[in-house]
């Protein structure tokens, strides 16, 4: 009887402990649920409200070159609005945001704008939270002070075809036009400077060779090979049994002004050329089965620095030709050379980039293709799509404007591109020469107008 009572006991108390236990696990759940809920989503609204802040920053741009053009403020106010909520709508479905708050500066063409949003929550539920609001604003002021843009072109041998070198030509020589107005060259309203490069498979340095790689574009590659002689060592019933097998040396000479991706720590930043962090070079390469020589070569044209001379810009876009593959992540990175101010001792003094932190400057990138970055050297830093988004990442750190422009360009082009714009609106897709016309005359005027302010 003691025991079958002290059973019962026994059973009873594990039972009670059980579900106070279940009981406790479940209490400590919900604080649990709710720190990790409220962690994710308030990343989640962050990477929004980012989002938001592109949009607001496109949107002055929009609203003051619209008052330029001379719209009332009444109707820059329903425009702005509706620029915003379209770009928003696409941005994502779940924000909710107020109408475009808009102020004015005085009688100036300037612009502030600011807006309020909502991004619903999704775990943050748990403890009553059903959203999280924040506001961003922005600003414009018409006219820049001083600015370095980098055109960078695609020149592989897709852009031969259906006239699109053609057409490239005649959109960048607009933005030239647009960039540096005849009447630029006697007035001198604004310090505009425009630097060029091009790229296929690989960047021609051009007469900065040397300053990027520390090597002479005239070099000798020797190579050491076996090679069998007939010199015979072994015969044997009237035929030869063995050959002399012995070293023989082969040489090639080379001029070439070419050069692949950095590789190494420095491959993904601005530093200047030098020790651990010189360019590399292209090379000739033996093939000893078919005793042939092999040279990397790239397209004929160097790199333009900054400059404010027309004549000079216009003839560098004249030369343009197609040539090889896609190596987009190089026209990336030259881009950003070209306007770095790190790079100043490698340009001549007329050509020296601002400083990043010059008042009332601004920098941009136009980076331009016609198909997939598929082209590169160096595998251990990934292909050129994964180098490409490195290199965007370093160069929009520095606040640089970027612009892109996906001509006729399949999809894997157009996604690069979308990942390294500064924003959508900073995005283009032109599928015919007008379009990519507009694309340029479009990106001129913006860089041309105005910039952010905050």
């Amino acid at each position: 009887m003691k025991r079958a009572v002290v059973n019962f006991l026994t059973i009873r108390w594990r039972a009670d402990t059980g579900g106070n236990i279940a009981i406790i696990f479940a209490l400590a759940l919900i604080p649990i649920l709710a720190i990790a809920g409220v962690a994710i989503d308030t990343q989640v609204t962050l990477t929004q409200k980012n989002k938001v802040q592109a949009v607001i920053d496109s949107a002055v741009i929009f609203g003051a070159r619209a008052m330029q053009d001379g719209a009332s403020r009444e109707d820059v106010a329903k425009d702005v609005d509706a620029y915003v909520t379209a770009l928003l709508k696409q941005q994502s479905q779940s924000l909710n945001c107020t109408s475009v708050a808009l102020e004015y500066k005085d009688d100036a063409q300037d612009i502030n704008a600011s807006i309020f949003c909502s991004q619903p929550t999704t775990l943050s539920n748990v403890i009553g939270q059903r959203k999280m609001d924040f506001r961003v604003g922005s600003g414009s002021t018409y006219g820049i002070g001083k600015v370095d843009v980098a055109f960078v072109f695609d020149v592989s041998g897709s852009m031969g075809n259906s006239g699109k070198m053609a057409d490239l030509k005649i959109a960048a020589k607009d933005a030239i036009d647009a960039l540096l107005p005849a009447s630029y060259d006697t007035a001198k309203l604004d310090d505009v400077r425009l630097a060029m490069a091009s790229y296929d498979s690989m960047v021609n340095a051009g007469s900065y060779f040397k300053a990027v790689t520390n090597k002479n574009p005239t070099r000798t590659y020797t190579v050491t090979y076996d090679k069998d002689t007939n010199i015979c060592l072994r015969w044997r019933n009237g035929r030869c049994r063995e050959y002399e097998t012995v070293p023989a040396e082969t040489t090639k000479t080379i001029t070439n002004q070419c050069v692949k991706e950095r590789i190494g720590a420095q491959a993904f930043t601005d530093a200047a050329p030098g020790a651990n962090a010189w360019l590399e070079a292209a090379e000739a390469t033996f093939n000893e089965s078919t005793e042939n020589w092999r040279e990397e070569t790239c397209n004929s044209i160097g790199p333009l620095p900054l400059t404010d001379d027309r004549t000079t810009l216009k003839a560098y876009v004249n030369g343009l030709n197609d040539f090889g593959g896609t190596a987009g992540h190089m026209g990336v990175a030259w881009g950003w050379y070209l306007i770095d101010p790190k790079w100043d001792g490698i340009w001549p003094s007329a050509s020296k980039p601002l400083a990043y932190d010059e008042p009332d400057s601004a920098k941009a990138i136009i980076m331009m293709t016609d198909g997939e970055f598929n082209s590169y050297f160096s595998s251990g830093q990934g292909n050129s799509f994964d180098q490409a988004k490195k290199l965007c990442d370093a160069v929009k750190a520095e606040n640089v404007v970027v612009y892109t422009v996906a001509f006729q360009a399949p999809q894997q082009g157009q996604d690069i591109l979308n990942y390294c714009a500064t924003s959508a609106a900073h995005a283009f897709k032109p599928e015919n020469g007008q379009q990519l016309k507009d694309a340029y005359t479009m990106i001129a005027k913006s860089i041309s107008d105005l910039r952010i302010t905050y």
